[in-house]
């Protein structure tokens, strides 16, 4: 395929139209002019280069592999801060149709639970825009005219086969302040403000979350207690379904005025240390960032937030495509390799008894390009070694291709791992399935207006 590809560019003399085969194969090319120019054209078609890219990670010449599996690594991580786009250009389709378009124009399968009634399924809508939308407006655009609903924080169904993302039947969602960038949407969940009068033994401590407010004069003599007050922002920040998000730093508040022009900023302790992961493909209970902004509630506040500004920021992953396939049957003993990574299976035993497999098995990643390895390095160590990350890269399927529910046990480098397949309806185990993960780090920038003071 290769060589007609390049019999073709030949006989031509030029290169066609921006034909990423084509400009693949000039990454060989004897000219090191022609071979940067067709990188960098690879590079701004981002997306559509990956299948000519990925088709050429073993051909023998060595300037093709390397500057192919460079390309990769750099359009994967670029479009991880990019939203989806979905166009939406239905006229008197199913719902089902609709929903299956979605599911393969996002990448992200969809389906509605339970199992809808087919008159569910069969209903007609009609759903059109002049552009494509952004993935998390376009599934608005899809649930106002399908009458369906999703859970903000639910990217994937507990204990599901496959990553699904689910749809629910009846009305149109509720929305409240929300704010997207990229593919993120930061939702405002709430204000909340508590005042409290505290009385205190002698020496104890005030509790550190609390503000302490200035004491009335008046009140000079009960030095006995203490009145403070809670003012906070619920913010809720998700990534778009393909991706898993963590926190790479504390939330910073640039901005918080009410409608009186007065700061509700806290200058002192405007930071947030509490970090929260989440995970897409069915295995986190908690797939999005809660997190909560301390605020400052004036004597005399308005009646509004008239705007709540801030960044956050994050490090988002997926899986890379083309995974390692480890054929399980008498692989006991047998090391399989990747580009990233070698897998060796040391056992596969099967529980007559218990109808469980366990399979043992050594995972060593490959040394990773500089930027990536410094960005795990700057991240605070509870952050970089996730305890469900490698769950993420790892599949068991039968022979009829199903995927075979498993939890895995590990020592503590994560190396190497003990998986407990726990069949339901599937076969015996068939192949293992493991994916590289690209990383980017990137900031989540939000804005909310005119909200309204507690």
């Amino acid at each position: 395929m290769i060589g007609a590809y390049l019999a073709f560019a030949v006989l031509v003399g030029q290169v066609p139209a921006p034909d990423p085969m084509v400009l693949v194969i000039q990454l060989g090319s004897a000219r090191y002019a022609q071979r940067e120019a067709a990188a960098s054209a690879l590079e701004r078609l981002g997306r559509p280069a990956l299948p000519a890219l990925l088709s050429v990670r073993e051909v023998k010449d060595p300037e093709i592999r390397s500057r192919a599996s460079a390309l990769i690594t750099k359009i994967e991580g670029a479009l991880l801060t990019k939203p989806t786009m979905v166009a939406l250009n239905f006229q008197d389709q199913t719902l089902a149709e609709v929903i299956r378009s979605f599911s393969e124009q996002s990448g992200i399968k969809m389906a509605i639970y339970p199992e809808p009634s087919p008159a569910l399924l069969q209903k007609r809508i009609t759903l059109q825009e002049s552009a494509p939308l952004p993935f998390w407006k376009a599934l608005d655009r899809l649930c106002e005219a399908g009458q369906l609903q999703y859970n903000f924080g639910m990217h994937g169904m507990p204990n599901a086969n496959e990553s699904v993302f689910p749809l629910f039947a009846g009305g149109g969602r509720p929305a409240g302040p929300m704010s997207d960038n990229g593919p993120f949407r930061v939702n405002l969940g709430g204000l909340h403000y508590q005042r409290h009068v505290q009385f205190l033994s002698s020496g104890q401590p005030l509790p550190s979350n609390r503000i302490v407010l200035p004491q009335n004069p008046a009140e000079a003599k009960r030095p006995d207690f203490n009145l403070t007050e809670e003012f906070y922002a619920q913010i809720q920040v998700a990534a778009e379904p393909r991706l898993s998000v963590t926190q790479r730093g504390a939330l910073k508040l640039l901005e918080a005025v009410d409608d009186r022009g007065q700061s509700l900023l806290i200058p002192e302790t405007n930071t947030l240390t509490q970090q929260r992961q989440s995970g897409y493909f069915g295995l986190s209970a908690g797939p999005n960032l809660h997190l909560q902004a301390p605020l400052h509630r004036p004597e005399q506040p308005g009646q509004k937030i008239k705007r709540l500004r801030g960044v956050l920021p994050v490090v988002v992953a997926t899986r890379k495509g083309n995974p390692l396939v480890v054929p399980l049957s008498g692989s006991s003993g047998k090391s399989f390799r990747s580009e990233d990574a070698v897998v060796e299976v040391q056992d596969i035993r099967v529980n007559p008894n218990t109808n469980q497999t366990n399979i043992q098995i050594s995972v060593r990643a490959k040394a990773n390009s500089g930027s990536e390895a410094d960005l795990l390095a700057a991240m605070p160590t509870a952050m970089a070694r996730r305890p469900d990350s490698i769950q993420q890269q790892i599949e068991v399927f039968d022979g009829q291709g199903k995927s075979i529910p498993l939890y895995l046990s590990n020592d503590a480098d994560g190396s190497r791992m003990t998986l407990t397949l726990t069949p339901h309806d599937q076969g015996a185990a068939h192949e293992l399935r493991y994916y590289s993960i690209v990383r980017a780090a990137t900031e989540v920038n939000f804005e909310f207006t005119d909200v309204p003071l507690p």
